[in-house]
């Protein structure tokens, strides 16, 4: 089975998109913020990662750049998920090693279908 990082400071997010993608057959598990997550990614093994932008302490950008250095996340696929919806935003987000920018609020379909091409190699 699939597993699913989700980082973002709101835990109704956090629990919004996991019951979004339960039907996709993954294992999601959430981190209220990046110094959790950076910590979680340490120890276990993630196959995508979704990161909020506004966060306390880090930032979603900084996250994924810190995500990139790690050698065994090098290629697993980061979603930048966030309500800051700027053309800046987006391209400081794949500046900073992210995949892919959906704003909130977002279409629950067009979430799963972008996981599912993430998770099944279709989208890198």
């Amino acid at each position: 089975m699939k597993k699913i990082l989700i980082v973002d400071d709101e835990s109704t997010t956090r629990r919004l998109v996991g019951f979004v993608l339960r039907t996709l057959d993954v294992d999601t598990v959430g981190a209220r913020d990046a110094i959790e997550a950076l910590g979680m990614l340490e120890t276990d093994d993630f196959d995508l990662i979704m990161l909020d932008v506004n966060m306390p302490v880090m930032d979603g950008f900084e996250a994924a750049r810190q995500i990139r250095r790690m050698p065994a996340y090098l290629q697993v696929p980061i979603i930048i998920l966030t309500a800051r919806n700027h053309a800046e935003d987006e391209a400081q987000a794949i500046e900073a090693g992210a995949n892919a920018f959906l704003a909130k609020p977002f279409s629950t379909l067009e979430l799963r279908e972008l996981v599912c091409d993430y998770l099944e190699g279709r989208l890198t």
